[in-house]
């Protein structure tokens, strides 16, 4: 896992922060600013022959490394299940109708360096299966599209730890060598 940084200058005024109790950081002028996770989304697509889709990042960080495709949830009143619509739609110009009903696979946290900063992140990650068959088109951050065996991912080329952790949970809920399973 890397190395955590904490927050440097307080998003009220601007002034150095120092560590505070728990996950708090206070500046000279009062303030305290928690640092909480940011909520974001990712989702893996799973063929039936057991084989996963992942993004090729395009940008920083992590440029070039395998991802679930997915990301931030937008502040206001964008939900989970928005945002992994969203989500699709910039990156694979899918529609709802594209992919099967999205399911629940886990939540992980990881960090995601940013200006300097080492953000704390909380993925909610799904899973489904594509409808029929899809050229998937690459756009907004994403490079390519990775067509890889489930059980042949390499942990190496995937960026974060959230992403590491729901390959890890994929591989569990499809054993290598099965033929079909209650998921299908």
């Amino acid at each position: 896992m890397a190395e955590k940084l904490e927050m440097n200058f307080c998003r009220r005024c601007g002034a150095g922060l120092s560590k505070a109790a728990g996950n708090g950081h206070e500046c000279p002028n009062g303030h305290t600013i928690f640092e909480n996770p940011s909520p974001c989304v990712g989702i893996f697509f799973v063929t039936a022959d057991q084989h996963v889709y992942l993004s090729e990042r395009g940008i920083q960080p992590h440029k070039g490394m395998l991802d679930a495709f997915g990301g931030f949830v937008d502040s206001g009143d964008e939900s989970l299940e928005t945002a992994t619509e969203r989500e699709l739609q910039e990156e694979l110009s899918l529609a709802p109708g594209d992919y099967e009903p999205l399911r629940y696979l886990t939540s992980a946290t990881s960090r995601y360096p940013y200006e300097g900063e080492d953000l704390e992140i909380m993925s909610i990650l799904y899973w489904t299966r594509l409808k029929g068959t899809h050229d998937l088109k690459p756009s907004d951050d994403v490079a390519a599209v990775r067509k890889l065996p489930l059980h042949a991912v390499p942990f190496d080329d995937l960026h974060a730890d959230d992403i590491r952790i729901g390959i890890r949970v994929l591989q569990r809920m499809f054993p290598q060598g099965a033929k079909e399973n209650q998921y299908v």
